[in-house]
């Protein structure tokens, strides 16, 4: 499209700023996860206890995965998965927080 060469050297940031576009992937993927979660934690009391739950097994080497609930709450603000997990509940809140990320 931009007949741009693999051997070039070009940064992503560059290509970006030619074609006038954002990473827009990634907001569409936060937007997705947020409302699931949020759909999750209101409707949902089973699955919820299955996401508070803890994994049995030995830990790996080296710097612990960043986990899904952990990357959510950290994406809205909150401090913790309880402040999640209320904001979540109060509908309004939740689309009040995943909106000003944006």
């Amino acid at each position: 499209m931009l007949k741009i060469k693999w051997t070039d050297r070009i940064t992503n940031e560059e290509v970006f700023q030619t074609v006038k576009e954002g990473r827009i992937l990634l907001k569409i993927l936060n937007n997705r996860r947020h409302s699931l979660i949020g759909h999750i934690i209101r409707h949902n009391e089973f699955v919820v206890s299955i996401l508070e739950g803890a994994i049995s097994g030995k830990k790996v080497m080296g710097r612990p995965r960043l986990q899904y609930l952990k990357q959510v709450a950290r994406n809205i603000g909150a401090d913790s998965y309880t402040t999640m997990k209320r904001t979540a509940c109060n509908k309004s809140r939740w689309k009040a927080a995943n909106q000003s990320k944006d």
